[in-house]
């Protein structure tokens, strides 16, 4: 017969049973029956549960489809209806239950909040909106709760900072009227070791070779005469302040140099001296090294040359990184967090560990009064989104987070950059403050202060062209010396600035046309070798004797490019006075010391014939060596070295310095070799720095360690401190908290929508696609599949939201990560501080996203199968997000993280291209080499475990006798679980290597 004949012969009818307007409609394609009389037209019928494409040719109907009496070929069960088992009959979906095409034994029931009336193909699931609402206030009313118990908190520490304030003189304010702090420092001369101890009002009798620090351990504030006795009188008031440090540092350096392997000088020849309970201002134009010097100091770059002295002892100053406090440029810190929140976490992770509580959070409260941080004690910090404190208060809280730690020594980059000159003004006097009271060594790294600020600090070291020295000593002294080498300060002018325009050559000097920049280190030089002869001649009759706990080497064997100041004696008071000439000498620019030797003369009279300084004479010598000879007055022995003024000629600052030193030109094979000892020093340094850090957190896990320096938290510790902190990150900003969910919200919304009409619809039987043409045979023999795609989009929903929302756990405070790690963090507890804080915000996400999801997406599994893979699927996310934030920088995270996510939810998720191809044995060279990255893809094993879960609810025949699609197994479910576990594992182990091998050169 011919085909169109045929197909003219069959009918699309009404189902049984079905009344016009009571449900959805159901046809299905009926034998011809009730023909006209004609005896050519051919009529069959068929019984239900059967199909019969003509009077020969009958199959059973499979399930899923609908063959009443008589059908010529089988439908899909109707939408809105569910069929028996044996396909014979069909049935009204009925309430609370929805029943797509094809459902067999019964409809889906609906979820709660979903409105299905009888007779639905899907659910009207928009009550979800108002589980959503629930969701959100109930997230209010957590966080208003928690608001009210830190309320009850911060009442609490604010009346214990009122009573600190107002009745314990131990914690004043650093920033208090000039007055009172012109008072405060001659009151304070020498303070308490310890704020707790008593007082003596009664007069002691001290030995005159009694120390520094064995003296201000006993008395606080004191006042010095010479009885007849020859004994040092002293005497206390019972006016107690801020606690001393227990172990105070002199850093000694000698000829440091840093040399690139290019060539390029960064550091020559950087000699000094930093002296604890003093200030020293580290200048120089960009370029210099100011910065490199701090760092190498610390350790945190090798050096190529010199050695660094500790309390005259040869060791690494990264040995006391516990001790030492580093405040950064920038305001690195924890912004989402309150000024006491910042501060008494830096004091729980670095101060001894067997502090109680209780003294650590009265020590914090002591420093936010010592820091006049009071009104601002429990507002957030804030950055360039959230308004927070002022930038002079974050300034205190970026020098208090190193304070509460009780540190010895105290380095600071630029600490006045970005401030207005009062408030930078205010920060130097509280470092100076500081220094004082506590006896720090402070050294700080500054660019262009304000003369109020330039004004706070006590010594002064200059850097010049290639990082090398032009000036070190008393800042006092500095304006003597200029003027001393051609360059007076003129009236009125800004001594900070006035240094830097004459190391940039932007000042004319007064004794030579032809000077040039280089000149300086070489006058400095110069006078640092002859002020070493002078005092290791005894001819000079000059006594030095230098004041410290520690041996000295003699003068005579420091090398010669050794800075003065390893030879300077502790002087202070010095002045600058003009001398009439007298005995045919001239006027000159003279610079004294009331126990200096000598003093350092330049001739300013324009028809002198000579200029020649002349040295003291004898008698005057005589007269000085009894000065040099160190009086037993505290307030000398506090003070800085003060430059050894021996007599100097002019022409030595003219005669030796007419061309500059010559460049170093390496060939190749010395850049190689230079390269290569450059090379294995960071990679010495690399290693020893990882080995420790791994060796501190294995013993402080297993074994009871004892620092030498000082025991902080174990890593069982610093993870509780880490997570109470990230808990305060993630769940004190509401708005923040909110936002995150709403994201998800959206993102599984969106894919609900694209997702609404994909489904599973079985393959035809045999019988039917034998008489489909050719063209169709392959659509009519595979099912109508788009739940891969469903997984596809799913995955694509939740990568897109999980890194989004993971990269941003570590990438905005890395730089506090790294900050924090410099002063003992370990990288193991912090980091899993981080993830299991992270732990709720996954959970909730995987909520969000699938409930929304399910809006218009009508899964047939359990809904809680899916909930659990998204939630799984969430956790990996999470984790590469974790991994791109420690290797991009935060602001490429966001376009990399979208690569990222197109890569392993779409390329290798093993639908385009498809896992079968990928995995086939004669799959092509590019798929048989990269094969392993769908093997380690998260995203491909939950979308098969999606895939096979909605498949096991569905009845069509062929997913339990033929293979399916993908390669995919219907009894693999779990099994695609544990791999996507294993997976989960190994992201969080690249991410945490990432994070603490990644810029070790920043964690020092």
């Amino acid at each position: 017969m011919d085909p169109l004949d045929y197909y003219a012969l069959l009918k699309v009818v009404d189902a049984p049973g079905i009344i016009p307007g009571s449900g959805p409609t159901c046809q299905y394609v009926q034998t011809p029956i009730n023909v006209p009389m004609n005896v050519s037209a051919p009529s069959w019928t068929c019984p239900a549960g059967r199909f019969c494409l003509s009077p020969k040719h009958s199959a059973p109907c499979p399930p899923g489809f609908y063959c009443p009496p008589n059908t010529a070929q089988p439908m899909y069960c109707c939408p809105g209806y569910y069929c028996s088992e044996d396909a014979k009959t069909i049935t009204l979906c009925p309430q609370n239950q929805y029943c797509p095409a094809g459902s067999v034994g019964g409809g889906v029931s609906c979820l709660w909040l979903a409105s299905c009336p009888a007779g639905s193909s899907s659910a009207s699931k928009f009550g979800l909106i108002l589980f959503v609402v629930i969701f959100v206030i109930a997230i209010c009313i957590v966080f208003w709760i928690h608001g009210r118990i830190e309320g009850v908190r911060t009442q609490h520490l604010e009346k214990r900072l009122r009573w600190i304030h107002n009745n314990n003189e131990n914690h004043d304010n650093l920033l208090g009227t000039d007055d009172q702090k012109k008072q405060d420092e001659e009151d304070d001369e020498q303070e308490s070791k310890s704020a707790r101890s008593s007082c003596n009002p009664d007069i002691n009798v001290i030995h005159p070779n009694m120390s520094t620090s064995e003296l201000t351990g006993k008395e606080s504030v004191i006042q010095i005469g010479d009885d007849e006795s020859g004994t040092t009188a002293v005497s206390t008031k019972c006016h107690m302040k801020s606690s001393r440090v227990a172990q105070t540092f002199d850093i000694e350096f000698e000829q440091l140099g840093l040399t690139l392997s290019n060539g390029t000088s960064i550091l020559q020849n950087v000699s000094g001296i930093l002296r604890s309970g003093r200030t020293c201002a580290i200048m120089g134009p960009s370029g210099s090294g100011k910065t490199t010097l701090i760092s190498m100091l610390t350790s945190k770059i090798p050096k190529d040359e010199g050695r660094i002295l500790i309390n005259g002892q040869d060791e690494e100053l990264s040995h006391y990184r516990k001790l030492i406090g580093f405040v950064p440029q920038e305001d690195i810190m924890m912004r989402e967090l309150t000024v006491h929140d910042v501060l008494l976490h830096s004091a729980y992770m670095r101060l001894p560990s067997d502090l109680k509580r209780t003294e650590m959070t009265e020590k914090v409260l002591e420093i936010i009064d010592f820091l006049g941080l009071n009104s601002v004690m429990d507002s957030v910090v804030g950055d360039a989104e959230r308004r927070g404190i002022s930038g002079g208060q974050r300034k205190r809280v970026n020098i208090g987070m190193e304070l509460v730690a009780d540190p010895s020594i105290l380095f600071l980059d630029e600490p006045t950059s970005g401030l207005d000159s009062s408030t930078s003004g205010d920060v130097c006097k509280l470092l100076k403050s500081v220094a004082r009271r506590k006896g720090l060594t402070v050294a700080a790294v500054i660019h262009s202060p304000s003369p109020a600020a330039f004004d706070q600090f006590d010594d002064l070291l200059l850097l010049g062209q290639n990082g090398r020295v032009v000036f070190h000593g008393p800042r006092t002294e500095a304006p003597a010396y200029f003027a001393a080498i051609g360059f007076p300060i003129p009236a009125g002018a800004s001594p900070s600035d006035f240094y830097l325009d004459v190391i940039s050559n932007n000042i004319k000097s007064k004794i030579t046309k032809k000077f040039k920049p280089f000149y300086l280190s070489r006058y400095w030089e110069s006078y640092v070798k002859r002020a070493q002869s002078f005092y290791a001649d005894p001819s000079t009759g000059a006594e030095y004797r230098h004041l410290s706990s520690h041996p000295r080497p003699s003068s005579p064997h420091l090398k010669p490019r050794a800075s003065a100041l390893l030879s300077y004696p502790n002087l202070n008071q010095s002045a600058i006075s003009i001398q009439q000439g007298g005995s045919g000498l001239p006027e000159s620019i003279a610079m004294t010391n009331t126990n200096d030797v000598s003093s350092l003369a330049l001739p300013s009279s324009a028809g002198a014939s000579s200029t020649t300084l002349h040295p003291p004479t004898q008698s005057h010598q005589k007269r000085q060596s009894k000065f040099v000879t160190m009086s037993q007055d505290l307030t000398h022995q506090r003070s800085a070295p003060s430059s050894p003024r021996p007599s100097m000629a002019l022409s030595d600052f003219t005669s030796m310095y007419s061309t500059p030193p010559p460049p170093e030109h390496l060939t190749f094979w010395e850049t190689l070799q230079k390269s290569t000892r450059i090379f294995i020093i960071e990679s010495r340094m690399w290693w020893k720095d990882v080995s420790g850090e791994t060796l501190e957190t294995v013993q402080g896990m297993f074994l009871r360690r004892q620092d030498p320096v000082r025991n902080t938290p174990n890593p069982f510790m610093m993870f509780w401190l880490c997570l109470n902190r990230a808990r305060l990150q993630i769940y004190r900003n509401q708005r923040q908290f909110l936002y995150d969910q709403l994201l998800h919200l959206g993102c599984g919304l969106f894919i609900s929508i694209a997702a609404s009409r994909f489904d599973y619809l079985g393959r035809q039987p045999d019988m039917i696609c034998a008489m489909t043409p050719f063209q169709l045979k392959i659509n009519c023999s595979n099912p109508t599949d788009h739940l891969g795609e469903v997984g596809v989009f799913i995955a694509l929903g939740v990568c897109f939201a999980g890194i989004s929302v993971g990269s941003m756990t570590f990438g905005n405070e890395k730089i506090v990560y790294w900050r924090e790690k410099s002063s003992g963090l370990l990288t193991l507890p912090y980091y899993l501080a981080k993830v299991i804080a992270d732990i709720p915000r996954i959970v909730l996400a995987g909520i969000m996203f699938s409930i929304s999801l399910i809006v218009f997406f009508n899964e047939r599994s359990n809904y809680f199968y899916l909930l659990f893979i998204i939630i799984m699927l969430y956790a990996v996310a999470f984790a590469m997000g974790y991994l791109l934030s420690a290797l991009v920088p935060q602001n490429r995270v966001a376009l990399v993280g979208t690569g990222f996510t197109l890569a392993w939810a779409i390329v290798f998720s093993g639908d385009a291209p498809d896992l079968a191809d990928v995995m086939a044995p004669d799959a092509s060279g590019g798929y048989a080499a990269g094969r392993w990255l769908w093997i380690i893809s998260a995203p491909r094993y939950a979308i098969e475990a999606i895939y096979i879960r909605e498949v096991q609810a569905r009845p069509w025949e062929e997913l339990t006798t033929q293979p399916l699609s993908h390669t995919y197994k219907i009894d693999h479910f779990w099994w695609c679980f544990q791999s996507m576990a294993i997976i989960l594992f190994g992201w969080h182990v690249l991410a945490f290597f990432s994070l603490k091998l990644k810029d070790r050169s920043k964690q020092k």
